[in-house]
């Protein structure tokens, strides 16, 4: 009967899923993302460099294992959450996206934020109300919320580690100079499935320590919650896979301090409040920290006397079958020195059935690379340089 009454559990968790309106709302984040992202890329660019729903590309893996392994941490160890709390969580997740800022999406600040409302309204609604829920709320196990504040925090960490150069989004924008220069949007979101217990079920103890909070009985269901997390970051200064993975390992350690503080809030529960201001505070640390830095650097992909910088490669492109990456600077092109985009072209014109290029990578090493032409490949090799909008070139064609 154990056995049966997990099992049907575990399928009313899973169809629960499908009544959390978070499920629905990250379709339609991810869709308006990607509908701004590729109309500015049409403007900038004249063309869809990603494909929509690019944002949640390579983000599955993590999101899968991470959500399995907190889903047997957290029901094996027998953390119960509120559905007030389940609910509050997914309220707070869709007003802090709505702005679009995928940064907005980190658990420091959906988990934060959370934890002030649980901290402060319980109280002041027992004070004015017989609200049913109050119970709930004031009984909340505020160390397994901050040990998976602590483990998201470390999902966030990894998203930014694994992120190639091949998945950053090229922009343009004017520099301090009026010129034309390259910057890169590091943008992300992962929706976590994370199966919870909740009050009221099948599902009894079986152990003394099982579950480690008792609400309402001592019965307890499964419900699956897909919830998201997202990281966004503008580059102008650096590479931006390096900035990436500065930012990562820095959230990292973020998220090993923030659980320290969620452990010692076992034994005394003030730590809790710890955790959850180091979580809130260190974040923005970070992200002020590394854009007070990109302010003092020069921008990275700017026009050179000494060849072409690369800001972006469009997928599926010769560029890209031929292994370019982006900062890497092309130095000649079949045989001629390069400076600019129209030099460029014209020393593909050169030979119209063979192209050789002389690339130098990020170690400062120069490699060849060569490839057939074809009829129209000059202007579909799928690279993509730090100049002036197209928009503003094609208005002043027709000027």
């Amino acid at each position: 009967m154990a056995m049966d009454a997990w099992l049907i559990e575990l399928a009313k968790g899973v169809g629960r899923l499908f009544l959390n309106p978070l499920l629905y709302w990250s379709v339609i984040l991810l869709l308006l993302a990607s509908t701004r992202r590729i109309k500015q890329e049409r403007t900038q660019f004249g063309l869809k460099v990603f494909d929509a729903f690019s944002e949640a590309k390579h983000t599955w893996s993590v999101s899968m294992i991470g959500g399995i392994l907190l889903s047997a941490a957290f029901v094996g160890g027998g953390v119960v959450f509120s559905y007030p709390v389940v609910i509050l969580l997914s309220i707070m997740m869709i007003l802090l996206s709505i702005t679009g800022r995928f940064t907005l999406l980190s658990a420091a600040y959906t988990f934060g934020f959370s934890y002030l409302i649980l901290l402060i309204a319980p109280p002041l609604i027992e004070q004015y109300s017989d609200f049913s829920w109050t119970t709930d709320l004031q009984s909340l196990n505020f160390t397994g919320l901050a040990i998976l504040l602590s483990a998201f925090l470390v999902i966030e960490a990894f998203l930014y580690l694994r992120i190639s150069s091949r998945e950053t989004y090229p922009e343009l924008v004017k520099g301090s100079r009026g010129k034309w220069v390259g910057r890169h949007r590091l943008k992300k979101l992962a929706v976590i499935p994370f199966f919870t217990l909740v009050p009221a079920g099948m599902i009894e103890p079986f152990a003394d320590w099982w579950p480690v909070l008792h609400i309402q009985g001592e019965s307890f269901g499964l419900i699956l919650l897909p919830l998201m997390t997202g990281l966004e970051q503008v580059v102008k200064g650096t590479k931006p896979v390096h900035a990436a993975k500065n930012i990562g390992r820095s959230v990292l350690v973020l998220a090993f301090l923030v659980l320290f503080f969620a452990i010692a809030s076992y034994f005394v529960p003030f730590f809790s409040l710890g955790a959850f201001a180091v979580a809130l505070i260190g974040r923005e640390w970070i992200t002020y920290r590394f854009r007070e830095k990109e302010k003092q650097e020069q921008p990275f992909f700017h026009p050179s006397e000494k060849g072409l910088l690369i800001l972006g490669i469009i997928p599926g492109t010769p560029a890209d079958r031929l292994g370019m990456l982006v900062g890497e600077r092309i130095e000649r092109v079949n045989g001629q020195q390069i400076g600019n985009e129209k030099e460029f072209y014209s020393a593909l014109q050169r030979n119209s059935a063979f192209c050789k290029l002389e690339v130098r990578d990020e170690q400062g090493e120069l490699r060849f690379l060569q490839r057939a032409m074809y009829q129209g490949d000059p202007h579909e090799l799928g690279i993509l340089f730090a100049k002036e909008e197209y928009r503003l070139r094609q208005k002043e064609k027709t000027s």
